[in-house]
């Protein structure tokens, strides 16, 4: 009876330390970024990042490499489903936070397929204060096109010229991330 008792409870604390570490809790006063799905994907050529496009609310179309342009790029791809991706994204925003003046961006690439993955995707970010830009790549064009994604999240860091510096699998901590966007300024 006495292990049960603990094992419920051990698996209590548990539960409740993965829900915090979630980011299951939004930060006070905060919202989400802008969610858009992606309508066009280039394939990739040589150690280049992939370009894609969007449309934002207004329907004017955007594009990652006009986006990144100089900029050292953070591209996170991840799914709300996953509990790694979700234990990261409270270090991905504060990343986004403190070195956008240092010409980082931070964008994320959801790979959640249900056909409301849009709706899914902007409720977890309003819901839990995801900052940055995402956009939903749910026919996965994006992770094919860096030739296939094995494990989520991957995260790709992009120099200043778009090369891709490096390829992350799994998750990080802030500072591993912050090492290797420092690497590739």
């Amino acid at each position: 009876m006495k292990r049960t008792l603990f094992a419920i409870a051990a698996l209590l604390v548990v539960g409740y330390s993965v829900y915090e570490i979630a980011g299951a809790k939004p930060a006070p006063g905060t919202t989400g970024g802008p969610v858009y799905a992606v309508t066009s994907v280039a394939t990739r050529t040589g150690a280049k990042a992939v370009d894609f496009s969007w449309n934002d609310n207004d329907g004017k179309q955007h594009s990652f490499s006009e986006l990144a342009a100089g900029k050292v790029v953070l591209l996170n791809v991840w799914a709300t489903w996953c509990p790694p991706c979700r234990r990261e994204i409270p270090d991905l925003v504060t990343i986004s936070k403190e070195m956008a003046s240092s010409g980082v961006l931070v964008v994320g690439v959801s790979i959640d397929d249900k056909k409301d993955a849009l709706t899914i995707v902007k409720t977890y970010s309003d819901k839990n204060g995801v900052s940055y830009l995402n956009v939903v790549d749910a026919s996965k064009k994006i992770a094919e096109a860096y030739g296939g994604i094995q494990a989520i999240p991957t995260t790709f860091i992009i120099d200043r010229q778009g090369n891709v510096a490096q390829k992350i699998v799994g998750s990080q901590s802030k500072e591993a991330f912050v090492a290797a966007l420092q690497k590739a300024m």
